[in-house]
Order: C-alpha cells, then structure tokens, then sequence
C-alpha cells in the first residue's frame, strides 16, 4: 500500500481520504450495476414496459446530472464535506424506495435520487482525488479501478440474492454497503477550496474548445457505458443468447475487464505522454467489438467481444478527464458531467422507446451511432490539444 501511495504521489495526511473516496466509489460501482441487472426482475415484477424501464434508466442519470452540478456550486457554500455527506445519503433514500414501492413514480423518483449519490460521489473523487495526488492520471484511473470491482461483485450479490431469497435482498446489501462508504467519508478529513477553485468559478471555460470536445467525447462515451450496463442483461436474454443466468453476470464479464484495462491504463499513463493516442484506440476497439458482437449469435464469440468493449472502454473516462488541460475546479468538472451525462440520460430511453416497437436487438444496434461519435470526437481532441500546445 505504501509503494502504490507513492506511486500516486499521495501525501500521508490524504491517504484516510484517498482510501475513503475509493470505498464510495466501491459502493457507487456496486450500486450503478445492480440498478441494471435487477432492472428485468423490477420490469416484470411490477408488470412494467421496456420503455418504462428505460426512462428509469434515464432518470437515474438526470440525478446524476443535476447533482453534478448542485456538487459544483454546493460546496462554496456549505464546504465540500458537508456537501458530499448531504447529497451521498440519496443513494440509500432511492435504493430504499426501490425496495419498497412498486408504483411507476415512485420508482422514478427512486432511479433520479440514486443519480444524485452517484454524481455526487462521481464528482468528489474526480476533484479531490485529482487534487490530492501528485500522479493525477494515475490516480484516477485506480478510483476507476475501484469503481470497476464493485461493478464486477454487484451481479454476483444479486444472483446469490435470487438464488437463496429475492432480488430485493441484493439491494438491501448495496444499502448497507454505501451507509459504510458514508461513514467513513463522514471520518476523513476532505482539504478546504483553495484560492484558485474559489476564483475559477466564472463559466469562461465553456467558451473554450478544450472544454467543449473532451466534454462530448464524454458524452458518447456515457450513451455508450450507460446502455452497455443498463441494456445488456436484457438484451441477452432478449435475443436468446445466452440463458437468463448466465446473462445476468454480463456486468461481471464486462467490468472484470474495465478493471484490467483500468490497472493498465494506469500504467501506461505513467510511462507515455501520448495519452491522446491512447484513447483511439480505445475507441476503435471498442467500436470493432461492438460490432462483432452484434453479429454473433452464440456463447463464446459473444463473452470474447463483450469482454473487449469491457477492455476498450475502460480507461477513457479518467484519461480523458486527467487530459483535460484547463479543468482547475469542481465547477468545470461539474459541468463536463453534468453535460456528458445527456448521452447516458437520452441514449437508454431511446433505446427502451425503439426496443418497443422493434425489439431490442434492433433498439441496441443503435449505439454504433454512439461508437462513431466517440471516435469522432478522441480524433477531433487531438487536433485541438495539438493547437494548444502549439
């Protein structure tokens, strides 16, 4: 633990806050996830349609947008601790309320206030893990790390859930499992704004092509992730390839990849400077696998591409963040987010309204829109890093 404290360039006084962000972002992994895995068993247990279950998917992240922003002006306010505390206890409240009513709205209500938690701590561990660790990229791709295992678990915590119980109990854990993250966020010491983030808090950043280009990069990169992890049990089972049992641990075999390819985005961004680089082929990757597996329609070839979208997309969300070069506040953060989060608020919902009417093969095939996009966008960041540097 020293050697990788080091390694970050974290400081002895910020290691119990390092350690308490990367448990939230455990419990944000784990809670993320199982929203998507239980969501057939939420659909058919309160006789809900595909389009329903996509505006919840969507509502979910309108939570996260609104509370990315509310992150990046609250905590001027009240101080960043008692801003992250106050907003992270959403996530228990919607997870609560997701356990107890069946009511269309009220589960509404219930996805929006989990995209609050989720934001929140999204937010937090971006800004404060980005400032307490001299190895920025690094850092971040290891809270990703973190984020990516409890990603990885959630599934298994719903099937032994099912298994033994109901898919109810497997939210009951990620409850218990966030009230800890909390607590101990609750004990660490979160550093004060400093000068710079206290003046950074004019929007003059969003007339700047730097901020505009990373941040829809984002955003197709969050249609695609979003769909991926809110879809894909779903879709599987839709399709018949893969038994409904085996379908529910795609997150699994996903995430158990973005943390590979998280650890080694971590140390390829230590050791290159051509991070840029770096993220197209992520995205061409990525898109190659996409395809692939929408033209497979048995076991194998359908794990092997799965697990390379997994690989693919792991390292472009904290690259792409720890490349953004004039992000110095939580502020400009907040928006980056909150404006990427539309890809993950809109692309789900089309996808559920699509699947409707022409099943959800057809409905998913529509994230190759989001693919081109995103490769679009990594190409047309390194022509305005270039001029930046220029």
């Amino acid at each position: 633990m020293q050697k990788l404290f080091a390694m970050l360039d974290v400081k002895p006084e910020n290691r119990m806050l390092f350690m308490a962000l990367n448990s939230a972002f455990f419990a944000n992994g784990i809670t993320v996830i199982m929203l998507g895995t239980v969501l057939p068993n939420i659909l058919t247990t309160n006789q809900l349609s595909f389009t329903q279950g996509g505006l919840m998917l969507s509502l979910h992240q309108v939570g996260n947008l609104g509370a990315v922003l509310i992150a990046g002006f609250l905590p001027f306010a009240i101080g960043r601790k008692a801003s992250t505390l106050i907003l992270t206890i959403f996530t228990m409240m919607g997870l609560a309320l997701i356990i107890l009513s069946g009511n269309f709205i009220l589960l509404l209500v219930a996805f929006a206030m989990t995209g609050i938690g989720r934001g929140t701590v999204s937010n937090a561990a971006n800004v404060v893990v980005a400032d307490i660790a001299g190895n920025k990229s690094s850092a971040l791709n290891i809270v990703h790390s973190i984020f990516a295992i409890g990603a990885f678990i959630s599934p298994a915590i719903v099937y032994i859930s099912i298994r033994f119980v109901n898919w109810k109990i497997a939210v009951l854990a990620a409850i218990i499992i966030s009230t800890v993250a909390w607590m101990l966020i609750l004990r660490s010491r979160m550093p004060k704004l400093t000068n710079k983030e206290s003046s950074a808090r004019d929007l003059s950043f969003l007339k700047k092509a730097w901020f505009w280009v990373p941040t829809m990069l984002l955003f197709f990169y969050l249609a695609v992730e979003t769909s991926i992890i809110g879809w894909f049990v779903s879709y599987f089972i839709e399709a018949g390839v893969l038994p409904a049992g085996m379908a529910g641990f795609v997150p699994s075999m996903v995430w158990f990849t973005m943390i590979l390819g998280r650890v080694l985005s971590a140390i390829l961004s230590k050791h290159t400077q051509r991070k840029n680089d770096m993220l197209l082929i992520f995205a061409i990757a990525a898109t190659i696998c996409f395809v692939g597996l929408m033209f497979s329609r048995s076991v194998i070839p359908c794990i092997i591409f799965l697990q390379g979208i997994g690989f693919s997309l792991a390292g472009i969300f904290p690259t792409t963040m720890a490349t953004m070069k004039g992000v110095t506040s939580s502020v400009a953060v907040g928006f980056t987010i909150a404006i990427a989060s539309f890809g993950g608020i809109l692309m789900p919902g089309i996808i559920g309204a699509v699947a409707d009417t022409f099943g959800l093969p057809n409905a998913i095939a529509l994230l190759t829109i989001a693919l081109i996009g995103l490769i679009t966008t990594v190409i047309l960041k390194i022509a305005v890093d270039k001029k930046e540097s220029t």
